[in-house]
Parts: structure tokens; sequence; C-alpha cells
């Protein structure tokens, strides 16, 4: 029996058109869309907000399962607590998508993929913004997908303290606690937060093998745990009226377990391996557990009056991987200012350095390193025209980049939002865009062959140029409801070649699509929240690329049984995909799961929570070989004071 998924929610939304009440929204803000505040309804980009209250009310613990079931993202790979995950924001790969914490990078500079989105936990979070499309125009390298910026909770007048207990399925323990106190003058934030897990086995038998089917688990694999240790401190004193300094740190301690991958020369491809098949604890030079220690530091002044807001910034991101050896940072010096020159219109202005590092390197010195100085522009305006129509917002933005190691580059942005009637209206975006090698991508060294003695198999490339993005997107919709077609091209993008190691591959990619999203409440005790989004990725070569489905749909429900009782579902429909291109290799699509969640406040300071993860226990894998949670369920206690 066919599905049809397209017709599924259109349905839905029809239907909920009739029976919807008419609500007031509240007032959301967005910081990454123009590097300042803004109301998010004066925004052009196509951004979603995930909320404090959202995370609260879903129970989900950290950033991989808050983008999966909130932010409507295609998950690109992951196979258990703690493990390496990716996700597409528009058909685009992982690292071409920028992920800040409070303004400071998370992009693994000695990493392939971007950000380790599975090790951030959720405790301290205020609100997660996800802006699509090309930003280098405003964030420089790196955003050429779009912006994931994570912002953290501000302390509050008095003294308050929050805790939180989670346990459950796979031995997991959470726990997490946050203390907080505000004068006129100063502030500070504490937090702690502690998960353990003996997870499951990372590894399951691959599709075409008589054991496909059957979970790590039932054929005796051993589990792959995972410990993660999150300190965060945020603190801030007011000098005067108008001018402040703010400074914070926030320590990322893991250690997981995971399997490994054995290229299968028969069938040209990796497939995984169970670590337990591998005594010594390690594949040739690969270790089969990892210990990381990231920290991340910040100290900022601001001077805020009426007609402009100054702010001077320095950040340093410090990555390392204990056992396996890689160890970068980058360190970050910006000055801008916001000047307000009409009632809605301001230009920013400003200017950063850069320096990525890569340090260790296999745990032997690497010393690579490169810098980037910038300028940027941002112009804004917001204007009524017509009376007849609604309000006019027009945005522009232009960067010049100087990098020590490539050609410098100028990459821009526009942007247009129309209000035609009440809240429809029309936008567009057009930005220019560009991804930079890695520093492991140009310079790390070749390893040797094990299937070939003697011969080595290169890795780094120093010829690598950066690639170069342009996307287009245009909106219909209002409060409620969103349609959008978006375009996007990519030239020399970077890929593996397993003769001559990275290399620019010539041509252009091609990503184009559509996407449907609705949100709405209903009568004061039901919120629905439903989004489809169709997916055309091709090649140079015209072929279609790997691990992206062509049709998804997202959907959450909550029902306020009480004011004190509510339970929620989330479900999410995968299409068709293949793990390689041109609709090669395994198929890893065509599958539903579903999580519930009910949460209980007992008084105004406690509240309980029991939550089900694949709820159906449905069998699928992100990616042929590795696998994913059966069905699992954990309860939790918050409280707060």
């Amino acid at each position: 029996m066919k599905r049809y998924p397209q017709l599924l929610i259109l349905s839905l939304l029809l239907l909920s058109n009739l029976n919807a009440a008419t609500i007031e929204l509240e007032e959301v803000t967005v910081e990454a869309a123009n590097r300042t505040t803004q109301n998010l309804r004066d925004t052009t980009e196509s951004i979603s907000i995930i909320t404090a209250e959202d995370i609260k009310e879903s129970r989900v613990t950290n950033l991989n399962d808050a983008l999966n079931q909130l932010g409507n993202l295609t998950m690109g790979t992951k196979s258990g607590p703690g493990q390496t995950s990716s996700f597409l924001v528009r058909g685009m790969d992982s690292r071409n998508t920028l992920v800040l914490i409070d303004g400071m990078r998370y992009n693994d500079p000695t990493g392939l993929s971007g950000a380790q989105y599975s090790h951030i936990v959720l405790s301290d979070i205020e609100r997660i913004e996800i802006v699509k499309g090309a930003q280098s125009g405003i964030w420089g390298a790196d955003a050429s997908a779009g912006v994931i910026n994570i912002v953290t909770k501000g302390a509050q007048e008095g003294l308050h303290l929050q805790a939180n207990a989670e346990a459950g399925s796979f031995d997991s323990k959470l726990g997490s606690l946050q203390a907080s106190y505000k004068t006129d003058i100063f502030d500070i934030i504490l937090g702690i937060s502690r998960s353990v897990t003996d997870g499951y086995s990372t590894a399951e038998p691959n599709q075409g093998t008589v054991e496909y089917g059957n979970r790590g688990d039932d054929l005796g694999y051993e589990d792959d745990g995972y410990t993660n240790n999150t300190y965060n401190v945020k603190l801030g004193l007011s000098i005067t009226d108008k001018d402040r300094v703010q400074a914070s740190f926030r320590r990322i301690s893991t250690y997981t377990e995971f399997d490994g991958s054995t290229y299968n020369l028969t069938s040209n491809a990796y497939e995984s391996v169970d670590a337990q098949n591998y005594e010594s604890g390690f594949y040739g030079i690969t270790p089969y557990f990892e210990k990381i220690d990231n920290r991340f530091y910040s100290a900022q002044y601001s001077h805020k009056e009426h007609d402009n807001d100054l702010s001077l910034q320095y950040n340093y991101s410090s990555f390392k991987r204990l056992v396996s050896g890689y160890e970068g940072n980058i360190q970050e010096v910006s000055l801008q200012d916001r000047i307000n020159y009409l009632e809605e219109s301001f230009l920013r202005i400003g200017g950063s350095y850069q320096r990525f590092e890569h340090e260790e390197n296999y745990g032997e010195s690497f010393d690579k390193d490169y810098n980037d100085k910038a300028i940027f522009l941002t112009n804004y305006n917001k204007v009524l025209f017509f009376d007849m129509l609604g309000e006019t917002v027009f945005t522009q933005s232009l960067r010049f980049d100087d990098y020590s190691a490539f050609e410098n580059k100028t990459t821009g942005k526009l942007g247009l939002k129309q209000f035609v009637y009440d809240d429809i209206y029309l936008s567009s975006n057009y930005g220019t865009a560009y991804n930079v090698p890695s520093l492991y991508q140009l310079y790390a060294p070749g390893f040797p062959d094990f299937f070939n003695p003697g011969a080595i198999i290169p890795v780094g490339n120093e010829s690598l140029s950066p690639e170069d993005t342009k996307t287009f997107d245009i909106t219909l919709g209002n409060d409620e409801l969103t349609l959008t077609y978006f375009y996007n091209k990519i030239n020399n993008m970077i890929e593996y070649d397993f003769v001559l190691g990275y290399q620019n591959v010539p041509g252009t990619s091609r990503i184009k699509g559509l996407e449907l999203g609705y949100k709405d409440d209903f009568f004061d005790v039901l919120t629905l929240n439903l989004n489809y989004t169709y997916l055309d990725a091709k090649n140079a070569d015209r072929q279609r690329l790997p691990s992206r489905p062509k049709h998804q749909i997202d959907g959450n429900i909550f029902y306020y049984i009480t004011e004190d009782l509510n339970i929620g579902l989330n479900g999410q429909y995968i299409g068709e995909r293949y793990d390689n291109e041109d609709e090669k290799g395994a198929q890893t699509g065509c599958y539903t799961v579903f999580n519930a969640v009910l949460n209980y406040t007992f008084s105004q300071n406690v509240s309980f929570y029991v939550k089900a993860d694949n709820l159906g226990d449905k069998y699928y894998q992100l990616r042929d070989g590795y696998a994913t949670s059966q069905r699992a369920y954990y309860a939790g206690l918050t409280a707060k004071f």
C-alpha cells in the first residue's frame, strides 16, 4: 500500500483552519538573523524558534533530540547516545551550518562535520534559533546553509534554584542543578548537569545479511555507554545604566564508547563492526572510545544608548579529543555598533579577527593555523509605503573577509518582506556564502593502507579552495501557515577521494524544495505544529545526493487535559533515501517514528513527567549498519524555588 504523506498533511491543515480559534501570539525575539536583537516578525529570513517552554513540555534533554523532534530538521547520521551526528538544513551538509552558543563558535576546526550536536545539554537553554539560508554576509564562513544560535538563560531578580532528575531505559540517569542570583547591579548563574547511560550497541547488521532486522542486544553485541558532565557559569555587572560587562564559561566533558567500521571491497562500502571483536581496543590507530573536553570562554563589554548599541566581545572555543589526540581552538575578537538613525531603521557596522588552530593530530604536535580579518555592514529599514498595504522590511548585508590561507571573500545578503494584509506577508531572501576547508582537510597527513602494505592513503590537500554557495527563498505566509520555496547552488564542493585525498569537485550541485508549515492553538486546550518538506538534491552530475529524503513530515500535538496535566505526541515520517549517490547503497527511509510525553504539575514549584521514545518500537537505521534506539521509557522530576 502506497503512502501519501503530502495529502495527509494538507488535509489536516484544511480541517484545522475550519476549527481554529483566534489567538494572540507573544512577542518573540531573535538575535542570529542580523547579529542584533529583533522582533521575529520584523525579520525577512525563514526562522524557527525552539523556546525554553517547548523544551520543557517535550522533555528533550540534548540538542540532537531538540533539532530532530522540534526543529523539523533532517538527521543525517546518529547511532546512539553521544555518537557523532549531523543535521541537514535544506539538504545541505552539516558542516555548512554554523552553530553558536551565545555567539561563540561551536564548529570543531579539527573535525569534518561541523558541530558536535550530541554533547550539548539543554538544562540552561533559553531558546534555539534556526536561521535558514546563506548567512555568510552576517557571520562569515561555515554559514552557507544557515545558523543555529543557542541562547542561554539569564538570571532573574532574586535568588532562584532549579533541579531536574531523570531515569529510564538503558540504565540512564540524568541530573542537573541551576542556581541564579540577580540584583540591579550584579547577576550570576551557576549550573552543572550529569548524564550517564549504558546505551546500546551502535553497530547492527547491514542490509542484505541474514541477521538484518535484529537489534544488537538480541545478537549479543556489547553496549556503548556514554557520560556527559557539563558546567556553566555566566555573570554580569552593570557599571552604569548604559554600560555593562559580562563573562561566561562552559565546559563539556564526555566519555563515549562506539563501534567501528571496515571497508568492504566487494560491496564498495563501509560496514559497521561491533567493538567487542577488537580486544586491543583499537581499529588500527582509531580507538573504540573517546574522551572529549571542550571549553568555551567569553567576555563582553556593551554600551547602550537610545541611538546606538556598542559591543566589544572576545570568544575562545577549545576542542580536545583526548584519546585520539585531536586538539584545536578558535579565538575571536569582534567590535560592532548598531546605530539607530530612524525610528524603524538601523545601521550595524563592525569588524572581527579570528584565528583557527589545529594544535595536535593523533597525539602529535600539528601546529597548523590560519586567520581571518573581516569587516561587515548591515542596513535595516522598516517603512510604510502604502496605506492599503502593511509594512515593508528591507535588509542589506555585506561582509569582506581577508584570509591568510585563501583568497579574499566578499559575501552579502538581501532580504525583503512585505505585509500585504493584516499578518499575511510575502518575503524573499538572496545570499552568497562560502565554507572554508577545515585544517584537517587541508593539512592532515596520510595513513597506512592496511589492504596494500607500504602504501599511504592521502588525506589533506593544501590546494583546497572554499566552497561557494548561493541561496534563494521566497515565502508566503502568516502567523499560522507558511509556504516556502528554496533553491541552493554549491560550487567546488569538498569531498573525500580514496586515491587523491580531499578534493574540490568541479561543477555545481543544486538543491531545491518546498517547505510547508502550520502552527496554531485550538480553544486553549490543543496545540498543533505540522511541517512538510519536499527536497530535490542533485550533485554536479545530476545524481541524487545521499542521506536526503525527498519527503519528510514532522508533527507535534499537545492536549491540555487540565491546567496541571497535558500529554504530547511527536511524530516524524522519513521518505525514501539512500546511503550513496544516485540512489545507490542501502535504502534507509520509508519509516515513521512516534514519541510521547505526559507532564503533571504537582504545585507551582514541582512537576513530574514520563516519556516514551520510539513508541511503536520501530526498527530503522539512519545509516546502514548503525543502530537506533528501541522503545525506551524515562521518568523525571523538576523542582524550582
